[in-house]
């Protein structure tokens, strides 16, 4: 849930900071006070698009965070996790910057991030409703995917989309193979022939004959230089081994009297040794060493052939096993493929399944699309609609897809004898405010963001239908964190925190938000039903509405 917001040099705020509870809170004030801050200061954190009156005037800069809690299970933990973005401090810290060149920039977590990622963790976190914002409600998909959720339908859905992939898959593998029979006898001949010709010679290793061949065709340089090197470390009358020895004695006896010195002495005695082992290893090596005219002539012939093959197949010498073996994977691929006709049955069979699975999830959206609307309409009705009615039109695909046979729209008329149409196209600003709200009701143990926001969904209503408006809120808020911006009085009883929008008269003008006390709260009511001038009557008749509150919850 939202628990902070900071607001720095933001709009007329100039140094703000807001904690926010759980449940019902509220958001009132009178016209100019900067209700709106709250709301436009919470749209930039959740990326939403910014300019320059955001600054507050005189600064080069506006900087607001929004605080949220999380629980470890939900979706926006998830999110956080996939990114590299969680801690242990089970909180989201959204921050934006505005700046007056009319650029910004956004930080999650602390780390700098784009306004995409900033808007993806925003629409797991919340929900915004307005008059002039009713973009999730109008999206085509929208009705379809409340249906589905409110009547628990994601398990039927879900095996239609995948029933649809498999479907696709099998015919794409079915096209694949009719593409490959053409050719596929002739690959087989042509690779049977190619893995012929290299099949000798992948069990010789063309690095070792290329070594050895090299070894053999400078046999006499070898041995000329190795013969000298064994004469100078051991067999000449004054050699390297002697000398070595010679140095060692008369080191050995000052050893003991510098530090220094015995470092020196004792890197002797190892190189010592390790003379030693090179001279008796130089000694078997040339003792082991014997020149084969025939072996020559071999592996120049060997070594002919890897060149040839190379050029052949436009390769190194050294790289023809690899092709060798690719190759030959490639032949039993092909001697795997299945038969196009086999691969035909298939993709039947999985048409069936989809059929079956999206004539079956139809079926179970129709039967629950007509007491949904049924409900909608009754709910909707008390908020100052009283010939709202609604109902789900499902209009056939001219072919079906992994969302189903049909495409569900939401019709709604407000007025009596006027048939149904789309919601997008008759439907006013506060109709679609209102509309939401009952459909997040509905939804409320469902919805997939824990904090709602509503601003002035009771413009236009009053009395009786204001207080119902207020009910189904704090119904909501049972559920889910509310930030409800509003008018109404009716409405601003039935919360659980008030916040109040004030305006300082402050060079340059500037605005605060606090959160009143129940005596406070008592004076605000009675401010937004009577006016001005605060008396006795409009007192008592706060007073009653914060009554009403308790007496419903």
């Amino acid at each position: 849930m939202l628990t902070h917001l900071t607001l720095i040099n933001f709009a007329l705020a100039d140094h703000l900071a807001i904690d926010i509870e759980q449940g019902f809170n509220v958001l009132t004030g009178e016209t100019g006070a900067g209700k709106s801050l709250l709301l436009d200061a919470l749209s930039a954190c959740l990326g939403e698009r910014t300019d320059t009156h955001y600054v507050r005037f005189g600064h080069d800069k506006a900087d607001v965070t929004a605080i949220f809690s999380y629980q470890t299970q939900s979706p926006e933990a998830e999110w956080l996790k996939n990114h590299e973005l969680d801690d242990e401090s089970g909180e989201i810290h959204l921050r934006r910057v505005i700046f007056a060149t009319g650029r910004s920039k956004a930080w999650i977590n602390g780390r700098p991030s784009s306004l995409s990622e900033l808007k993806e963790i925003g629409r797991l976190l919340v929900q915004l409703y307005s008059q002039h914002s009713q973009q999730q409600l109008l999206e085509p998909p929208y009705p379809k995917h409340w249906l589905d959720r409110y009547s628990n339908f994601y398990q039927p859905a879900q095996a239609v989309r995948e029933a649809y992939s498999t479907w696709q898959k099998d015919i794409r593998q079915h096209q694949a193979a009719l593409d490959a029979q053409a050719t596929r006898q002739q690959r087989i001949e042509t690779l049977a022939l190619q893995l012929e010709e290299l099949e000798e010679i992948t069990q010789i290793d063309y690095k070792e004959i290329e070594q050895e061949f090299d070894r053999l065709s400078h046999h006499e340089h070898i041995m000329q230089d190795c013969s000298y090197s064994l004469n100078a470390l051991d067999e000449a009358e004054q050699n390297t081994t002697q000398d070595i020895s010679t140095i060692i004695r008369r080191l050995e006896s000052h050893a003991g009297r510098s530090e220094q010195l015995s470092e020196i002495y004792n890197s002797l005695i190892n190189a010592q040794s390790e003379i030693e082992d090179a001279t008796a290893n130089l000694r078997q090596f040339i003792d082991r060493q014997s020149f084969n005219p025939e072996r020559v002539e071999e592996l120049n012939a060997q070594l002919e052939i890897f060149h040839r093959l190379a050029r052949k197949y436009r390769t190194q010498p050294e790289q023809l096993k690899q092709d060798y073996q690719t190759w030959q994977t490639e032949l039993e691929q092909l001697h795997q493929l299945e038969d196009p006709e086999t691969l035909a049955e298939q993709v039947a069979l999985s048409q069936q399944d989809f059929l079956a699975k999206a004539r079956h999830l139809d079926e179970i959206r129709r039967a629950a699309a007509l007491p949904l609307a049924k409900k909608l309409t009754e709910q909707v009705k008390q908020l100052a609609l009283p010939e709202a009615y609604f109902e789900f039109k499902f209009e056939p695909l001219e072919q079906a897809t992994a969302e189903g046979f049909s495409f569900i729209q939401l019709l709604f008329t407000a007025n009596k004898g006027i048939p149904a149409q789309p919601l997008a196209r008759v439907a006013s600003g506060g109709e679609l405010s209102r509309i939401a709200l009952v459909m997040q009701v509905m939804n409320a143990e469902k919805t997939e963001s824990e904090v709602l926001v509503f601003d002035e969904i009771d413009v236009g209503i009053s009395g009786g239908t204001a207080e119902m408006v207020g009910r189904l809120l704090a119904d909501l808020a049972q559920h889910v964190q509310i930030l409800c911006i509003t008018h109404q009085a009716q409405v601003a009883a039935q919360s659980d925190q008030h916040l109040l929008a004030k305006k300082r008269q402050t060079d340059p003008a500037s605005s605060t938000i606090i959160n009143l006390t129940e005596e406070q709260r008592i004076d605000e009511l009675a401010r937004m039903t009577g006016g001005v001038e605060i008396n006795d009557t409009t007192l008592q008749h706060a007073k009653q509405l914060r009554q009403l509150k308790f007496q419903y919850h």
